[in-house]
């Protein structure tokens, strides 16, 4: 490679001042797929982990990712622009290091990406047949790819406004149907039990393999600071969208999950969800909204499942933009459209992965549910999470380093503290992956870190580059502010 700054590409920009806070905070809610998961991951999570315990482990991660993002947002006025793990690792650990989270961030969500496009095919091709309507679920995977990408081309307002509607009608749903069970008695409130949140029910033999699937269901959080310059005043719309989402998610999920517990009954509900988990959630919808209700629940799984979709595929799209405005991918990664100013190669792209990553399962012939969702949730899991533990680690380096006026609590204190827990989080993730691919140790493993030997290759490629070409190095280390 030459050792000269790459010349800059027309249009390579983002829309600047194109959405809010409260933008941020539904592209963020939207990547976690709240009715999916209280579809179809919440019940595996009640079997697999400590039963009616995990109410209070999202209690408990929420608190742990609110002390993450103390630290994280403190951070936030000293990266001047986006690339999320990237550019605020870079800031903290340096460019080495930045290059492999960059690495290791971007294929996790491309592998997240799959996972949800095969959900997606699947309840299409369930949804499709009843209609009498035959196709295969790659073939729906397929269509629903191009329409991503179709729509992450319109820009991020565009995207935005219709994830708002999406939104509000799965958290609409959600919060109907905790509501009716809420009023369920004559007296509201009087048939629940606080048991799920008691410590002995909590800290189980489970508790561990519940922090699986607890801690994937807060994945996306961190996907606020990749639309920094997009946003109106980043410096208060990332940090607001990460704490509101944050809250959100742990509220969200522990109410409606705590409520489903009692609905059930604390004693049945383990067995509920062991003998159906696929139908628990929908099965309480029906009791308390009769079936027509149900059905419209089960069509805005597919719903949420494409608003995930649509999420990631902006975030992926944003993630090779800002590599390549760094020089770390394909240059022409880094141009965005003449007319919506967004990144529309890089979805362009993303869209061409993602449809070549379906159709190889597809020659594979494997099971979109059983196979193609679990193998890829496990090294995107731990991926994110091994990102989350670098942005900590960075932003206690950082402040640090660095003389600012932010308090010791801010830097300190809530990013070391943060790093341990997300290091306890990652171990536990670690030593019952098994739980998620459904694998044998020995592939299950290989999966799990497969993504973080790309990274350490990724870091090896920017060391490289530090000995041969130190022009080129130095331009990765900067944040360059896009014109």
């Amino acid at each position: 490679m030459s050792e000269s700054a790459r010349s800059p590409v027309e249009h390579t920009g983002l829309k600047r001042d194109a959405i809010g806070w409260f933008g941020i905070f539904l592209m963020v809610i939207t990547t976690n797929g709240p009715l999916t998961s209280m579809g179809g991951g919440v019940p595996v999570s009640i079997t697999l982990g400590n039963g009616i315990g995990l109410p209070g482990s999202y209690a408990i991660v929420c608190l742990a990712y609110l002390l993450f993002a103390i630290g994280f947002c403190a951070m936030t006025p000293y990266v001047e622009n986006g690339g999320a793990f990237y550019a605020y690792i870079t800031k903290g650990l340096g460019t080495i290091a930045g290059v492999g989270s960059a690495c290791i961030a971007v294929l996790s969500y491309i592998a997240m990406l799959l996972a949800c496009h095969a959900m997606l095919g699947h309840f299409m091709q369930v949804a499709m047949a009843s209609l009498g309507i035959a196709a295969p679920w790659w073939a729906w995977a397929f269509a629903c790819a191009i329409g991503a990408h179709l729509l992450c081309v319109r820009g991020i307002e565009f995207s935005g406004r219709l994830l708002l509607m999406l939104m509000m009608c799965e958290v609409g749903v959600i919060v109907w149907v905790d509501v009716l069970e809420l009023f369920r008695h004559p007296m509201p409130g009087t048939h629940l039990s606080l048991e799920p949140f008691w410590p002995q029910s909590v800290f189980t033999p489970g508790f561990g393999p519940s922090l699986i699937f607890v801690v994937a269901s807060f994945m996306g959080f961190e996907t606020a600071a990749i639309y920094a310059q997009e946003a109106r005043d980043p410096q208060r719309s990332v940090p607001r969208a990460m704490y509101f989402s944050i809250a959100f998610i742990g509220l969200l999920y522990a109410t409606s999950i705590y409520l489903m517990l009692n609905h059930f009954g604390l004693t049945h509900a383990v067995s509920v969800a062991a003998n159906d988990p696929g139908g628990m959630w929908l099965a309480m919808f029906q009791t308390l909204a009769g079936p027509v209700a149900a059905k419209i629940g089960a069509a805005l799984v597919i719903t949420s499942l494409f608003a995930a979709v649509l999420s990631f595929t902006n975030v992926v799209a944003r993630y090779w933009h800002a590599m390549a405005i760094r020089g770390l991918v394909w240059q022409p990664l880094s141009r965005t459209h003449h007319k919506h100013r967004s990144p529309h190669v890089a979805s362009a792209i993303t869209m061409c992965i993602s449809c070549t990553l379906i159709f190889l399962c597809a020659m594979a012939k494997l099971d979109p549910m059983l196979q193609a969702l679990p193998w890829a949730s496990v090294p995107s899991a731990v991926g994110v999470l091994s990102c989350q533990v670098l942005a900590a680690v960075s932003v206690a380096t950082f402040f640090r380093r660095t003389k600012t006026n932010v308090s010791r609590w801010r830097s300190m204190f809530a990013p070391v503290v943060s790093t341990l827990i997300l290091l306890f989080f990652l171990w536990q993730m670690i030593n019952h992956v098994q739980l998620l691919s459904g694998l044998s140790s020995e592939v299950s493993y290989f999966l799990a870190f497969s993504v973080l030997i790309a990274g350490g290759l990724a870091s090896f490629y920017a060391l490289h580059l530090r000995r041969r070409a130190p022009l080129r190095f130095a331009q990765l280390s900067e944040l360059v502010k896009q014109q």
